[in-house]
């Protein structure tokens, strides 16, 4: 059995009645841009934002992924961090300390795998501080807070779509309660074809493989070898999941196929079958596995189900060999000496290991990981 990292996609999600995405936000934002990937929109945002406040200083969750801080850098932010806890919670008591001393004009919130920050007390703290709000959604996209969308608490949010949704390409750039002028008037162009149809392949491959391996498998290794001709012929392709900011690649739009995609799509259903499929790895793995997060409660949408595991290397190998295409999440920050981490991001970066948990997903798939994971013996030491 082979359980991929990410959904797939099939033939059915071209064709299948419109749904009803304008019902949920982002898609419903009245202020709301559309691009390749959100490091580019975190970088014109920030560009945005520095234009007009020469040393923007934005304080930042020392937990995280390095293309969003590249973004800001390279914009001309400068950038201050902010401890966050080893079950990916931000205290404001902190944050608040933080503010204090360094005085930040931008309060920089990731909303980490669906779970929702502390969002009612950091709002208030930005308001009376006169500071700006941006929720990072890129790993929340569905997820609410008391019935609130994430996102929708800040004065601006970023999505990435391509980590949820099973299209090739796209993030959304929400401005809730400051429209810049300068956001509005951006011209974005279509990145070439090779770029859409190859990760489209990729996801039709994905799925296939989970569907029947051998099939999949051959499928792989037909995709494998036209990558390699394209690359012979040096066709350029931008990828999505890459680390790193490329400055000229920034003035890309969301493709016109992964639009064709989102409008089809059922997200109560998406949002219904991700929490189930981690519910029921949770009880397959209980008492097996160091479960990092707790149950999702009404309104998460989970993007993973991580785990803490001693060596997360050798425990994503191991489960790879057996199927399991298991993610080490967030391995590295960006600054040389990496003194910007306290204790706790340097755990989670080394400790994390995300379990596939997505829409397209199997009772047996789950079940399947759940074995694999036990048999492994991955559980950490508390």
């Amino acid at each position: 059995m082979f359980v991929p990292t990410y959904q797939g996609l099939s033939a059915k999600d071209f064709f299948r009645s419109a749904g009803l995405p304008s019902q949920w936000f982002p898609f419903n934002a009245p202020h709301a841009l559309r691009f390749y990937r959100a490091r580019n929109a975190i970088y014109y945002l920030f560009k945005a934002l520095c234009a007009s406040r020469p040393n923007l200083t934005v304080l930042v969750p020392d937990y995280y992924s390095g293309n969003e801080v590249l973004a800001m850098r390279a914009a001309g932010a400068r950038l201050q961090y902010c401890p966050v806890g080893r079950h990916m919670q931000l205290d404001p008591n902190d944050v608040e300390r933080l503010c204090a001393r360094d005085e930040p004009d931008v309060l920089y919130v990731i909303h980490y795998l669906g779970w929702p920050q502390p969002m009612n007390a950091l709002v208030e703290l930005c308001a009376r501080r006169g500071m700006l709000l941006f929720e990072d959604c890129a790993l929340a996209l569905l997820s609410e807070l008391d019935g609130k969308p994430l996102g929708s608490f800040g004065d601006w949010a970023v999505f990435c779509l391509y980590k949820t949704l099973p299209v090739p390409n796209g993030a959304v750039l929400v401005q809730n309660t400051a429209k810049l002028e300068s956001l509005e008037r951006l011209r974005l162009r279509h990145v070439g074809p090779a770029s859409v149809l190859g990760r489209t392949a990729e996801l039709f491959v994905q799925r296939a493989r989970s569907r029947a391996d051998r099939l999949g498998a051959a499928l792989c290794a037909v995709k494998r070898g036209l990558g390699r001709a394209a690359g012979a012929l040096e066709v350029h392709r931008t990828p999505v999941g890459d680390m790193g900011f490329d400055v000229t690649a920034v003035d890309l739009a969301m493709s016109r196929l992964s639009e064709r995609v989102i409008g089809r799509l059922d997200f109560a259903e998406i949002r219904r079958r991700r929490v189930a499929n981690f519910r029921r790895l949770s009880q397959g793995l209980r008492g097996r596995a160091s479960q990092v997060l707790p149950d999702p409660v009404e309104g998460i949408c989970p993007l993973f189900f991580p785990v803490f595991v001693e060596d997360k290397a050798a425990a994503a190998t191991a489960l790879r060999q057996r199927g399991v295409d298991a993610l080490e999440f967030w391995n590295d920050g960006v600054e040389a000496d990496g003194l910007e981490m306290s204790p706790a991001a340097s755990f989670l970066r080394a400790h994390v290991l995300e379990l596939p948990i997505h829409q397209d997903l199997t009772p047996e798939h789950v079940d399947y990981v759940a074995r694999q994971v036990s048999t492994l013996n991955l559980r950490m030491a508390a």
